[in-house]
């Protein structure tokens, strides 16, 4: 079974990315960024299910608690930019999606020592409003451009997948998991069929967004330091994942600032932004199964 065969029968695959050398260069790249003699107090265990609410880098390490650093729209990052074009992710992605890649996402996890993480049971369907959420959008009939990865930069067991559940929808057993939520189950409740992936250093989990996942660890044993990045194939369009990004924090002054080829990526986003600039369209069934309509 191939690379491709294996992402679309259990929605995730593990690949080796990183040398040793680029592990201890990202490491010390994220650090000199989040400053990480930053010590919290507070030892109070949260739910991170706001990690998405723009979290700002200087702020790491002030509560007890994973952080989710948007990159890309973020001056002083620069740095580390260059992590989002690696070869051997974009060649691993181009396998899964098709060609022409246009990155959409460019983050950090990471937390300290000592830190407990639970975020709920869930799909990445948050911006999807519940009323409209249908279960065709989970079927292998539909095509789902954009991937999403997890490169950690030390062994982590972070994240939590029910394999296969991208291309289907939720059993009875899960329907009872998410409590009727379509968007999050409640954090600490269980979910049938699912399992831990555990990685090393330098190993990349690339999963699809539909697939029913969590982030969970008890306590790290070691500090969380993961890259995570999300693309779609240009050849096809975008879904809803495409729209993370601020694009209009993409001045013509910040580009500017972007190695080249970084700032390549960003134009071609933009690029994208104009063509789509709806992304309420994305998850109707005329925009994803056009041919119907001109039956």
């Amino acid at each position: 079974m191939n690379l491709k065969e294996q992402f679309e029968k259990d929605g995730f695959i593990i690949v080796d990315v990183l040398t040793p050398e680029e592990i201890d260069t990202f490491r010390e790249l994220m650090d000199s960024l989040i400053s990480p003699k930053i010590q919290s107090t507070d030892t109070e265990k949260r739910s991170s299910s706001f990690q998405h609410l723009g979290d700002e880098i200087k702020d790491f390490g002030k509560e007890a608690r994973q952080y989710y650093f948007h990159l890309l729209t973020k001056p002083g990052t620069e740095p580390i930019h260059h992590a989002f074009h690696h070869p051997v992710i974009l060649k691993t992605v181009e396998e899964l999606l098709g060609p022409n890649l246009i990155v959409n996402n460019a983050s950090i996890l990471a937390a300290n020592e000592g830190t407990a993480y639970s975020l709920g049971w869930h799909r990445d369907i948050i911006q999807i409003p519940q009323p409209e959420i249908e279960d065709w959008l989970f079927s292998p009939e539909r095509f789902h451009n954009s991937v999403q990865i997890n490169l950690p930069l030390v062994d982590e067991n972070s994240l939590w997948v029910v394999p296969g559940s991208h291309n289907r929808a939720n059993t009875p057993e899960e329907n009872e998991a998410f409590r009727g939520s379509k968007h999050y189950a409640p954090v600490g409740v269980e979910m049938p069929g699912g399992i831990p992936v555990p990685l090393k250093a330098g190993q990349a989990v690339l999963y699809n967004n539909n697939l029913i996942h969590r982030g969970f660890t008890e306590k790290m044993k070691v500090p969380r330091r993961t890259l995570h990045m999300g693309y779609h194939s240009a050849s096809y369009p975008p879904t809803w994942h495409f729209y993370l990004l601020n694009s209009d924090l993409l001045t013509p002054q910040y580009l500017e600032t972007l190695n080249p080829t970084m700032r390549k990526m960003m134009e071609e986003y933009l690029e994208c932004r104009r063509e789509y600039p709806d992304m309420s369209q994305t998850w109707t069934r005329a925009y994803n199964f056009p041919e119907e309509s001109r039956v």
